[in-house]
């Protein structure tokens, strides 16, 4: 599976980095991608309950990208050529990228928010179904 997906916790910093979350007591900012071109850009909320997700598919082409603004997700993972299967964890503060041909479905252990990006446009065609 680590071919499929990576994981990143964003360091909490004052000093330069092009990846970081910065903790003040004004707030928070957090540098989540610089200097990489990306074409679509979206944020979603899921909020914890029986039968709420967000995924349930995979993709042959595209490479995705999530941040987790707040929140804790549960995400199910599936190689859909290997069939190897995973489940992870993610919690603010972190970045996943998932890889073509791994099925992949969030569902919230807390209510989350979401950034989710890549460097192409939607495209339906490249939206697979499948059933967890």
């Amino acid at each position: 599976m680590k071919q499929k997906v990576e994981i990143q916790n964003l360091p909490i910093t004052e000093e330069f980095l092009r990846e970081k979350r910065l903790i003040q007591d004004r707030g928070e900012l957090a540098l989540i991608e610089d200097g990489k071109t990306f074409k679509h850009l979206g944020y979603f909320s899921l909020n914890r309950g029986e039968n709420f997700f967000r995924g349930g598919h995979f993709h042959r082409i595209k490479i995705e990208c999530f941040y987790i603004i707040s929140g804790k997700l549960l995400v199910e993972l599936v190689d859909v050529e290997s069939g190897e299967a995973e489940s992870i964890i993610l919690k603010e503060g972190q970045k996943v990228k998932i890889y073509p041909m791994c099925a992949h479905r969030f569902s919230a252990l807390e209510d989350a928010q979401v950034i989710e990006y890549y460097d192409s446009t939607y495209n339906p065609d490249d939206d697979i179904k499948y059933n967890f």
